[in-house]
């Protein structure tokens, strides 16, 4: 038997199934909220310096 549906040759998406490229021309920009910036901010610096101790810790301990 032939599968239903045509000879097509490219994916199919079904009819209800959202499009992405479409949704996301739709979204409209947002910037950044004071308290978001400072979150951001907050978790690069920590994440800065919880590197540099554990390098330090590292090269302190555990001499190569």
């Amino acid at each position: 038997m032939a599968p239903q549906g045509g000879a097509s040759s490219g994916p199919k998406t079904p009819a209800g199934e959202p499009q992405v490229g479409k949704e996301l021309a739709k979204v409209q920009y947002d910037p950044f909220l004071p308290v978001e910036r400072k979150l951001i901010a907050w978790s690069l610096g920590l994440g800065v310096v919880l590197l540099a101790l554990l390098i330090w810790i590292s090269y302190s301990f555990f001499p190569g």
